[in-house]
């Protein structure tokens, strides 16, 4: 699975200050809630670490607890999401699946210090981690939806379960493959564990595909 072929995405520098701001908020409700406690900490403490209005906070999350489990639900960018359902960014879907989970994973020291404080958190936060766990329900379903307008009709719960779980794969063993590295790229990680997985259904040269009778 070649990368020469297709220009990495960009992203707009609108949605570049959105994510920042999405990010920032998500880091600052994490940070306070490990030096305070979730109950101590309050979304006027989250907005002002940031440096926004309460209200800029509610435009990016709903409760301090959604602040701290962060955009796990969501999947890219508006504008990123309708290039996906239009084919792109290389008419593989794998490969684009991967290029759409990999944005939310940059700057990179930031990613690794959001991993350790979600770590730090769920030791004391019960509530927490029951939170991450009702987001990755929210997670399949936004990858169904998108599925859907990308394949032109309704795919099965099977296959958004199997697509969910290869891409929780693929994130979690490119994070545990370069948790020793703090110069490496996450990003490019997924994409190398992308390819890895796309080898396991590789048919060699001059040999046909055993038919099971």
């Amino acid at each position: 699975m070649s990368r020469s072929k297709h220009a990495e995405p960009t992203i707009g520098l609108r949605e570049q200050k959105k994510l920042r701001t999405q990010l920032d908020l998500c880091m600052a409700a994490r940070r306070l809630t490990v030096e305070r406690g979730l109950d101590a900490t309050t979304v006027e403490d989250i907005a002002r670490a940031v440096g926004v209005s309460q209200r800029t906070f509610f435009n990016y999350y709903e409760t301090k607890m959604d602040a701290v489990v962060g955009p796990v639900g969501e999947i890219g960018t508006p504008e990123l999401r309708e290039r996906f359902i239009a084919g792109g960014p290389t008419g593989v879907l794998i490969e684009d699946l991967t290029w759409l989970f990999a944005i939310g994973y940059e700057p990179e020291g930031e990613v690794r210090e959001g991993i350790s404080l979600v770590m730090e958190i769920i030791k004391t936060e019960p509530r927490v981690l029951a939170a991450f766990v009702a987001s990755g329900v929210r997670l399949e379903a936004t990858l169904g939806d998108l599925l859907a307008a990308r394949l032109g009709s309704e795919v099965s719960p099977e296959f958004v379960s199997l697509a969910a779980g290869v891409m929780t794969t693929i994130t979690t063993r490119a994070a545990m493959s370069s948790a020793g590295d703090p110069t490496a790229s996450l990003a490019v990680a997924m994409r190398e564990h992308c390819a890895m997985a796309a080898r396991l259904f590789e048919q060699p040269t001059g040999t046909k595909r055993r038919r099971t009778e």
